[in-house]
């Protein structure tokens, strides 16, 4: 009866694909990299490329001294043209990781935690280059904090991931989570900070640090947005330190079923906060609810249905 409302599973069909956050912004980037190759084609400059848009939105430490703030998001939108892989890449983990925490955060939050993934990559990175000519483009850090987020969610359920595109792999979230983070850390210290040591070098690097950036705003989100809900309410479950006594738990847990035995007005009244926290997921996700929330939930589920 809970469960049968619209909003209380994943939307499927064609009005799913027009409302989904995720959709939207795999579709707007899709768009932007046609648009790269179109300005490639069309009015190709040196070496055969189009830099308009690389000028204009990608992020370097010198379009920042120029005041082109807006880079530090715009980055994540482009990607390289020379290779399908970077775009494939992100694309992928976009799709499957994202409609996975779509309908659990909510649209608002999901594109917060997304949007905020490449905004603090993009200031980890400036921290590195901020004196440097270098830029970076790509959806990496955005996609590795939904990652890690995903992985801070549920670290025990096993997950397949295709190798190089290929082998299958599974592997627990926890475990992922650690493999991204080392990667990262490696890259920073061992790969990105000797090619800022060497302005001479410029051969392409990959942006260790953006990805850094992405994997902790995962962490932020987790914990202060994710969970900040219902941190008054955990400390409340996790404070008492003396664990009661079988006989009384067993005790406690037959009184529920008396209590709920309740006339039409007490049914109704019921109902009704069924109801308001119904539309609370609607609105915000369900993980925006508080543990009372989601008992009530969980009793109204057999008590309404008889």
């Amino acid at each position: 009866m809970l469960y049968d409302r619209p909003y209380m599973r994943q939307p499927v069909g064609p009005a799913a694909k027009n409302t989904s956050v995720v959709m939207t912004l795999i579709i707007a980037t899709i768009a932007v990299f046609v648009l790269q190759n179109l300005l490639n084609v069309l009015f190709p400059g040196y070496s055969g490329r189009n830099y308009f848009l690389s000028d204009w939105f990608a992020l370097s430490g010198q379009h920042f001294k120029e005041l082109k703030v807006w880079t530090v998001l715009s980055y994540s939108f482009l990607h390289s043209t020379s290779s399908l892989l970077h775009i494939i890449g992100n694309l992928l983990g976009l799709f499957f990781i994202g409609r996975i925490l779509e309908p659990i955060l909510g649209k608002q939050r999901f594109l917060l935690l997304y949007i905020g993934g490449a905004f603090i990559g993009g200031i980890i990175y400036l921290l590195f280059h901020y004196n440097s000519m270098s830029s970076v483009i790509g959806a990496s850090g955005a996609v590795l904090a939904l990652v890690a987020f995903f992985c801070l969610l549920r670290p025990e359920q096993p997950i397949t991931l295709l190798l190089f595109f290929v082998l299958p792999v599974t592997v627990k979230p926890k475990w992922l989570f650690w493999g991204i983070l080392g990667i990262s850390l490696f890259g920073v210290l061992f790969s990105e900070l000797p090619a800022v040591r060497n302005p001479q070098n410029n051969q392409m690097i990959v942006a260790h640090s953006a990805h850094l950036g992405g994997i902790l705003a995962g962490i932020l989100f987790f914990r202060f947005v994710y969970n900040g809900s219902n941190s008054f309410s955990q400390s409340r479950r996790q404070s008492p330190s003396v664990e009661l006594p079988e006989w009384f738990k067993r005790k406690q847990k037959i009184e529920p079923k008396v209590t709920y035995k309740v006339n039409r007005s007490s049914r109704d009244e019921l109902q009704n906060e069924v109801d308001r926290i119904l539309d609370k997921i609607n609105n915000t996700g369900f993980g925006s609810l508080t543990a009372d929330e989601k008992n009530t939930l969980d009793q109204a589920k057999d008590i309404l249905s008889k």
